[in-house]
């Protein structure tokens, strides 16, 4: 079988910007979201603070919303994400 992230519909690339006045501790923000990113069975290491999130575009975009809230939730101060379609996918409104 292929590795779900070579077909996936769509894949989010998701950068925490930790706060040193947040909630928690800069680390702490970061890990927050790799937790949440894990636990949607989506993720892939990206680099030392970003992940990505690849499949489904339904999963891809839920996964996405709970990584960012579980940052924010930690006192991040902001997640920059890039969303891109697979070329071959079906496109929005299309079946």
């Amino acid at each position: 079988m292929m590795p779900g992230y070579t077909r996936a519909e769509l894949t989010a690339e998701l950068k925490v910007l930790p706060s040193r006045e947040g909630g928690k501790a800069p680390r702490e923000q970061i890990e927050a979201a790799r937790q949440a990113a894990s636990e949607s069975g989506l993720a892939h290491e990206a680099g030392p603070d970003a992940t990505v999130l690849a499949g489904d575009r339904g999963e891809v975009l839920g996964a996405m919303m709970k990584v960012i809230e579980a940052s924010l939730d930690a006192g991040a101060h902001a997640v920059e994400v890039k969303v891109e379609a697979e070329a071959d996918a079906p496109r929005f409104g299309r079946g």
